[in-house]
């Protein structure tokens, strides 16, 4: 929020150079993961995040920037369609 920046994505359109790039986005082209990549990933995907960054996003206000929740039942602005 410091510096306006040079390009915001509309977060309606699908930037791709074509359209077999299109579809499943949470895959890498090329690349299967057998079982021992996974038992390698869920030894680090610990969840745990150092005290001193957590102190740090605390401070900053980044934590209560990120963390907006709407109403009971309600979807958070940032998650909701229609707020658009």
């Amino acid at each position: 929020g410091l510096v306006p920046p040079p390009f915001v994505p509309d977060p309606r359109r699908v930037y791709a150079k074509d359209l077999g790039d299109v579809g499943a986005f949470s895959t890498v082209k090329g690349v299967e993961l057998d079982a021992g990549d996974a038992a390698l990933c869920d030894a680090f995907a610990s969840g745990t995040v150092p005290i001193p960054w957590q102190e740090e996003l605390i401070e900053t206000g980044v934590f209560q920037e990120l963390n907006v929740w709407g109403a009971p039942g309600t979807l958070p602005p940032d998650l909701d369609p229609s707020a658009a």
